[in-house]
């Protein structure tokens, strides 16, 4: 009962923002939605983009962001984001597998550009999915 009624106030939340941003001209950070999570931190976040795109002019890409944010707060769901965020771990890992595996052979063959490169690579990816279970374990809080 309580998980709902946070959903229901994230949702609430979300939707408040929306309002907020949609007719708003002030220029928004992404920081602006760093102490948000799940449904309506994405709707803040493509409301700063849909914001940033109105500024340059590019109506394609209002009408695009416009059609994000009402799916956003049409269909956002916590299951849903922790899913999503899921596979994009999964698929963090297979890529880091793939790098430790390029990495090795590099070493082997002692081609040291390619090590460096791969060991960038490898070192990005390990962020990325350090940043992608941080975001997934601020979802289920």
């Amino acid at each position: 009962m309580r998980d709902n009624k946070n959903y229901k106030m994230t949702i609430i939340k979300g939707i408040t923002i929306s309002i907020l941003f949609a007719g708003s001209t002030v220029v928004l950070a992404k920081d602006d939605c760093a102490d948000l999570t799940g449904c309506a931190k994405k709707a803040c976040e493509v409301n700063h983009q849909l914001l940033t795109a109105k500024r340059q002019g590019n109506s394609h890409q209002v009408t695009g962001l416009n059609k994000a944010l009402n799916n956003i707060n049409e269909y956002c769901t916590q299951d849903g984001l922790k899913a999503e965020l899921q596979q994009k771990i999964d698929d963090t890992n297979s890529e880091i597998e793939e790098y430790k595996t390029d990495l090795k052979k590099a070493k082997r063959q002692g081609k040291h550009d390619k090590v460096k490169k791969y060991q960038q690579k490898l070192n990005d990816e390990t962020k990325q999915l350090k940043q992608l279970i941080d975001e997934l374990n601020s979802l289920v809080d």
